[in-house]
């Protein structure tokens, strides 16, 4: 008799972890976009998203290192500054994005793209989070 308590207590703790595990939100990525630079160049241009988790994979197929960076159309605030992608490179970002109009542009090159200070010509792609 101690063993049935015993497998009963076992089956109702795996029963109430698949049920805690399966009430937790899904931290899958269902939005990717493939970003390119050229100089001065970003691709695609304009970039439309829904708001949430996206991974930017960004590909740096000018002869230039480019570090792009993300920035409030509406405040001029930098919400995320990504890392340096030198030239010929590949890397991959995941960003938190809210609703929104943005701005991704080279942060190398420009410290402020919207009030056009800019050392060099920049380039720059609007993003539009619905």
């Amino acid at each position: 008799m101690q063993y049935v308590w015993i497998l009963l207590a076992a089956a109702v703790i795996v029963l109430g972890a698949v049920l805690v595990l399966s009430s937790q939100p899904s931290t899958s990525i269902d939005q990717q976009v493939k970003i390119t630079l050229v100089e001065w160049k970003i691709t695609p241009n304009p970039i439309e998203l829904v708001a949430g988790q996206v991974r930017l994979v960004v590909f740096n197929m000018g002869v230039q290192a480019h570090a792009l960076a993300i920035m409030s159309a509406s405040d001029g605030k930098v919400l995320r500054q990504l890392e340096t992608v030198p030239a010929g490179q590949v890397q991959t970002f995941l960003v938190e994005l809210p609703r929104g109009e943005f701005l991704l542009y080279d942060a190398l090159n420009c410290r402020d793209p919207v009030r056009n200070r800019c050392e060099k010509k920049t380039m720059v792609s609007k993003i539009t989070v619905r």
